[in-house]
């Protein structure tokens, strides 16, 4: 049988590392992920690491009720990737992602399916795992996404010790295929027309017509109505 190396990759770690270097947040939300070329880069700098054909990548995600979505069912339909699914939990954190990634690190170990293996993730649930598939010849390597300052991003330490080497996916790489979403501020909302109301004019005072004044009578008036 000829000699390969084999990928693991913890999508959540993976996607959350890359969009943190793109956008300084884990969130995926914030970034468009080009899988062809992200998956490619895993597999040349795994080959150029290792000086081995790659056998298969292993792509470990989330989905609801462990059913693929559309874009995860395209990235399982890619050349030599295999999709392992977990599910979400109450609180929409992943499930079963570290254990399936576990069984299969031990398991394909014993059976000699490659003889490397790269570990694309920074949990450290999975020293153990790594340990045991040292103990049946395995050479375990941790690829990690760099920061911008060229460090890995989120990798635990206990994780580091546990593997045989570190080594990280080429920024530029990820930086290619990972890009920022700028999301346009909403529109407000359209306030309603309102249609101006003439201003009322106060009313016109009213006219008090004049109490007429009484006549003034003379004498003469007098002496005219004394009856003779």
């Amino acid at each position: 049988m000829r000699s390969t190396c084999s990928l693991y990759v913890d999508a959540g770690y993976l996607l959350a590392s890359a969009a943190t270097r793109v956008t300084g947040t884990s969130l995926r939300g914030g970034i468009h992920v080009e899988y062809p070329p992200l998956i490619r880069t895993l597999i040349d700098t795994a080959e150029t690491l290792s000086g081995l054909p790659a056998l298969r990548v292993h792509w470990y995600d989330s989905a609801r009720n462990g059913v693929p979505d559309t874009q995860q069912e395209r990235i399982g339909e890619l050349s030599k990737v295999k999709l392992r699914l977990g599910r979400f939990g109450v609180n929409g954190e992943q499930k079963g992602v570290d254990l399936r990634m576990g069984l299969d690190l031990v398991a394909h170990a014993r059976n000699g399916a490659s003889d490397v293996f790269f570990l694309v993730s920074g949990d450290d649930d999975l020293a153990e795992a790594v340990e045991e598939a040292q103990v049946h010849g395995i050479q375990v390597v941790l690829l990690a996404v760099p920061t911008l300052a060229g460090k890995p991003h989120g990798v635990s330490r206990h994780l580091i010790r546990a593997a045989d080497e570190l080594d990280s996916i080429d920024g530029a790489a990820i930086d290619a295929a990972v890009l920022k979403v700028d999301r346009k501020p909403e529109p407000e909302p359209e306030h309603a027309l309102i249609t101006p109301q003439p201003t009322p004019r106060p009313a016109p005072h009213q006219v008090v017509a004049a109490a007429p004044r009484p006549a003034v009578r003379t004498p003469l008036d007098l002496a005219s109505t004394i009856s003779p």
